[in-house]
């Protein structure tokens, strides 16, 4: 079983990196605005989350004690909440931009 743990989080991590490198691809060749800044709020939480993908494997192998595991997973769920707050909004200014929602 703890096998399973460290090759989902092998694939997690590979994942999340690729999400890095587009999400700063996409970050530059973003010419600026509301987007442009809210999509550099959306790169520093995909970082933040590779971060925390990197480190997973060493709370798994450090026996990291319950309090400070439940404290991660729920920080884990807050900056999920954000990220998905910001994407919302990226998608409603675009959506707005291109005339689609009424403001």
């Amino acid at each position: 079983m703890q096998l399973m743990a460290y090759g989902l989080a092998a694939l997690a991590i590979l994942v999340m990196g690729l999400n890095v490198v587009l999400a700063v691809r996409l970050r530059r060749a973003i010419v600026g605005g509301e987007i442009g800044e809210k999509w550099g709020l959306l790169t520093i939480l995909v970082a933040f989350f590779f971060v925390g993908y990197l480190f997973s494997p060493l709370a798994l192998y450090y026996e990291i004690p319950r309090e400070y595991l439940s404290m991660l997973v729920f920080a884990v769920f807050l900056f999920g909440a954000i990220y998905v707050w910001v994407v919302i909004g990226i998608i409603r200014d675009m959506l707005t931009f291109l005339k689609l929602v009424k403001k």
